[in-house]
């Protein structure tokens, strides 16, 4: 493998993202994509943001996530979109973008001989040219199980984050996904 890069929130961001509240969490009305960012209380009423993001893995090759902003003016047209309830902990999904040479005919002969796929890390095969693991989604795992929140990058509207709830909806994401507790995020190296 030539590249492998990671695109994870550092330390203090995952202890700021551990004090969001339970609660309403909003939407910029007056933003075009609507979804690009999405905005939580914290413990000592600040203002948490959670972004769709975009990170150069190598040139013409990107992977989207999510990262946490620093809000310094909360937005005027704020929408409340949904509510987290309780919270006992948080789960960080992670997807992996690579790169790997197109098999003979995959790709028509005058395109590029190279295929990009996305999944779990378990997926990522041998002849991998480069790869790039970002934050997907995050899980908002409620006190009493039944009723989670998911924001997750919306692969369907670009630049678009989304809320999922439902178990059955969040685990079908999930599916795509490697999940990590806190520490575990932020022990995390790309393999050699």
């Amino acid at each position: 493998m030539k590249i492998w890069k990671s695109f994870f929130p550092g330390s203090d961001d995952v202890e700021i993202l551990g004090a969001i509240k339970g609660g309403s969490y909003f939407i910029d009305g007056d933003n075009n994509p609507k979804w690009e960012s999405v905005y939580f209380r914290s413990g000592n009423e600040e203002w948490i943001a959670l972004t769709w993001n975009y990170f150069d893995i190598e040139f013409k090759f990107e992977t989207f996530g999510i990262s946490r902003e620093v809000v310094r003016k909360v937005p005027t047209a704020l929408l409340d979109v949904g509510s987290i309830p309780e919270f006992e902990k948080i789960d960080f999904c992670v997807r992996t973008e690579w790169t790997r040479p197109a098999s003979p005919g995959e790709v028509p002969s005058h395109y590029e001989q190279v295929i990009e796929e996305a999944g779990r890390l378990a997926q990522v095969p041998a002849d991998a040219i480069s790869a790039g693991t970002s934050l997907y989604a995050i899980v908002f795992r409620s006190i009493n199980g039944d009723s989670d929140v998911m924001i997750s990058i919306d692969d369907n509207i670009r630049f678009s984050l989304k809320s999922v709830t439902g178990s059955a909806k969040i685990a079908a994401i999930l599916q795509s996904c490697d999940v990590f507790t806190s520490a575990e995020l932020l022990a995390w190296q790309p393999p050699l």
